[in-house]
């Protein structure tokens, strides 16, 4: 099938990674460590990668967006200094908020320029140097940055909205690990698991994930570890929120860089940019504006994730069993779970092409750059199979979706934004400060130097409405670690759980 002209394409794909010595450079006359690279470095780097595996590194002159997500890394504009190391004078400088949507979201609204004729050629690109910024300061330095002085973005999309509310925040659920701990909990509860086995089930679920990641030359972990591992309490394992331990969380503390470019089916033809390197954003989906979490009917679902993954598939005519390379944003057990489940896809099968952010490697705000980079990849030896990504961001409250392929879409690239039927979904109400009987619904145990120190409680009352608690009465936190919680009956006041009828 022949591309429309001014179908987004994606040419290149590049991914960094570096590894940090455990000890800082010698001061003694022995060797010292290799310089690493700061964030801005693995950037450009990542960059080039993608334009030599587009095959064209001429094509960065041609770049007419550059777009960074944001990072943990000190830049005003990362773009405006990009443009200039990679001779890209012309490209319009973007910035984007912290959320794990942040990347489908430039790549939809760039795939959506370059349709509508007003873009060319978009590069996203992000990095991160945790690792090597706290191996720097433990040795009592800081990291030789630098700070390039840059002006505003061009572009800066969406900033940082609001994602959790002051009651949220005072019950203690602000924590990513905790707030998906409830989502966790909830459903372990209505699947009639028992604590042991929900433990089990997930730490399965995730080394599947690990053992992915050994067949990704850019993952951070380079092991597998066993069931038990993953699950079990250790010194290099602690839990962080029930039933969290660190093996099952994103693993932030990583040195990673990944690119993209994407551009038009004419400017790629143009440029002479083989054909066996295209690959096609078929459709792209999110949905932004959804209900807070003291707001939401249950933990079990999440109704907006819903609209906007059964709408890309809607839109594309394609069935879960049909992608052959699947990621589901795994930032926890809980959001793989949810979205699978939503769906339709299988648990049984892997969802993840990278090993996912606990084990390939979560860069904070750019993991999906390397899915994509991944998926490429992949599609590229397998033509004409098909792929799809989801990423979440926020408190479960953001989702985008993309689809993707080397063949181009009949229908073309299709977007939808699902913001305004995410308005219309049923909600709670959220009741401060109740003092009284209320139904715990789910909870979040969160976890200090691997102790338990506070347990903060989702709980209904009689006439529909949440409310929230919290504790760090140690009897109570045993109680929360020795049986069902979820369904108990609990006496509060004034935020604080007091006491449980039974």
């Amino acid at each position: 099938m022949s591309a429309d002209p001014r179908a987004p394409v994606l040419v290149g794909a590049g991914q960094i990674l570096q590894r940090n010595p455990s000890r800082p450079p010698s001061t003694g006359g022995g060797q010292a460590a290799a310089p690493q690279l700061e964030p801005l470095a693995l950037m450009e780097q990542a960059a080039r990668r993608a334009a030599d595996d587009a095959k064209c590194p001429g094509l960065l002159s041609r770049l007419d967006s550059i777009r960074v997500p944001r990072g943990l890394w000190p830049y005003e504009n990362p773009a405006h200094a990009l443009r200039n190391l990679l001779g890209s004078p012309g490209a319009e400088t973007a910035l984007a908020p912290i959320s794990g949507t942040t990347v489908q979201r430039m790549l939809t609204d760039g795939a959506r320029e370059i349709a509508a004729g007003r873009r060319d050629a978009v590069l996203i690109v992000g990095a991160e140097a945790e690792q090597s910024k706290r191996i720097t300061k433990r040795s009592g330095r800081e990291p030789d940055w630098s700070e390039p002085d840059a002006p505003a973005p061009d572009l800066e999309f969406e900033k940082d909205g609001r994602w959790i509310l002051p009651e949220e925040i005072e019950a203690g659920v602000a924590l990513p690990a905790a707030l998906f701990s409830l989502y966790e909990n909830a459903r372990r509860h209505a699947r009639g698991e028992s604590l042991a086995e929900n433990r089990k089930r997930i730490a399965q679920l995730w080394h599947g994930f690990a053992k992915v990641a050994l067949d990704n030359p850019f993952a951070w972990t380079r092991e597998a570890p066993s069931i038990q591992a993953i699950r079990d309490e250790a010194p290099d394992n602690k839990m962080i929120a029930y039933p969290y331990t660190r093996r099952l969380c994103a693993d932030m503390v990583v040195d990673l860089g990944a690119a993209v470019i994407l551009c038009s089916a004419e400017l790629a033809a143009r440029l002479g940019i083989p054909r066996d390197r295209w690959v096609f954003l078929h459709t792209g989906t999110d949905c932004m504006a959804t209900p807070f979490m003291s707001h939401r009917m249950d933990f079990l679902r999440v109704p907006a994730l819903e609209l906007a993954g059964r709408r890309a598939l809607e839109l594309s005519g394609l069935e879960p069993s049909e992608f052959a390379h699947v990621d589901l944003y795994s930032c926890f057990p809980a959001a793989v779970q949810v979205t699978a489940e939503a769906l339709g896809f299988s648990l049984d099968d892997p969802l993840t092409v990278t090993g996912g952010l606990g084990y390939a490697g979560g860069p904070f705000n750019s993991y999906v750059l390397h899915a994509l980079a991944t998926v490429m990849t992949r599609l590229r030896r397998e033509p004409g199979s098909l792929a799809f990504i989801s990423s979440v961001g926020g408190s479960f409250n953001k989702h985008a979706f993309g689809i993707y392929s080397t063949e181009p879409p009949e229908a073309g690239f299709q977007y939808a934004d699902l913001d305004s039927e995410a308005l219309t979904l049923p909600r709670r109400e959220l009741a401060a400060d109740h003092d009284g009987e209320a139904t715990i619904e789910t909870y979040a145990l969160r976890y200090t130097g691997g102790e338990p120190t506070l347990a903060s409680f989702a709980c209904l009352l009689d006439d529909g409405r949440r409310t929230w608690a919290k504790s760090e009465a140690p009897d109570f936190l045993a109680s929360v670690l020795s049986r069902e919680t979820c369904g108990r009956q609990a006496r509060l006041k004034r935020g604080e759980l007091v006491g449980f009828r039974s």
